[in-house]
């Protein structure tokens, strides 16, 4: 199954995007630090999800308008007093030029919503953040569903070696450009 074979192809590059973004949501102790990390979010979502839009609706990707964040990293950031005007925004981005890169890539932002909830709830605690700015980490709130019915997309494409390795090849260069992108 892709979503299984992604899992153990991208751990080493998402432990690696893992302990910096962990590490600096630990750090933050005040909403200017909050908000400095949802512009760094934003600067890269925003644009991947131009790149996503070229390929997916909400039937190849299910829920897909539901999926887009950087809409709710906007309302966050709304609600903390800020805007997403002159927000720089990522240019080394990963090549996606086809549906399967598209969803290695994906991958990657989607699988960042599972534990949000946690990050959320640990903000709201700790910082004082409320739920009306912590909205981009529990966007989904607990339901899981949309993760599982995205894995199953990925698990219905049909078990071609170069589709798989285009996906698995995508996300692992998500990861590290989204990594590069947080660190800068």
């Amino acid at each position: 199954m892709l979503s299984t074979g992604l899992k153990e192809r991208t751990k080493e590059a998402h432990q690696a995007l893992e302990g910096i973004v962990i590490r600096q949501i630990k750090a933050i102790q005040n909403k200017e630090q909050y908000r400095a990390l949802l512009y760094k979010f934003y600067g890269f979502h925003f644009p991947m999800e131009q790149l996503f839009d070229k390929y997916f609706t909400d039937e190849i990707v299910p829920s897909y308008s539901r999926r887009r964040r950087a809409g709710v990293i906007t309302e966050d950031l709304t609600h903390l007093g800020g805007t997403s005007t002159n927000i720089p925004l990522a240019t080394d981005l990963p090549v996606i030029d086809s549906l399967a890169k598209a969803l290695g890539a994906f991958y990657v932002l989607e699988g960042s919503t599972q534990g949000g909830t946690i990050v959320a709830n640990m903000l709201i605690k700790h910082v004082g953040l409320t739920p009306e700015t912590t909205s981009f980490f529990s966007a989904y709130g607990d339901d899981k569903t949309l993760w599982a019915s995205f894995r199953e997309k990925l698990d219905s494409y049909p078990d071609d070696p170069s589709f798989q390795e285009e996906v698995i090849a995508a996300a692992n260069d998500t990861f590290t450009a989204l990594k590069n992108w947080m660190i800068v």
